[in-house]
């Protein structure tokens, strides 16, 4: 099942994997700046029963895009799980007028990701909604 709302309780059932996620991303912002802003609804947190996202709802060069910041999950559980829910996803998106989910993924995840219809943009891979 999956969910977009910050709590501290649910906060702290994905931290482990959302932690785990920044061993493997460029140091572009921390832990406290990133409960900073899920708690101040600057970034929202997404999870699923074995995944954790931080994405950023925001308007660039004219389009709504959300903008997938941090992605972790239990391991050999959360892939199948994060592409599932990320077709539910953008669906509610489009809905509310996003036309874009961006992100830049693992390198393990291009093929997979490319197959399920995001376009590769220099490091970023987008897809439109």
């Amino acid at each position: 099942m999956m969910q977009m709302d910050f709590s501290e309780q649910e906060y702290a059932r994905v931290r482990a994997w959302l932690l785990s996620a920044f061993e493997r991303t460029p140091p572009v912002f921390d832990e406290a700046e990133m409960l900073e802003k899920l708690r101040n609804s600057e970034w929202h947190l997404v999870t699923g029963d074995h995944f954790a996202a931080v994405l950023e709802l925001c308007k660039f060069e004219g389009e709504w895009i959300a903008n997938v910041l941090l992605l972790g999950g239990e391991k050999n559980k959360s892939l199948k799980e994060i592409m599932r829910c990320q077709t539910i996803f953008c669906a509610f998106l489009k809905d509310q007028g996003f036309t874009k989910l961006v992100g830049t993924p693992r390198r393990e995840w291009h093929k997979l990701i490319l197959k399920n219809g995001f376009e590769k943009q220099e490091e970023e891979f987008i897809k439109r909604l």
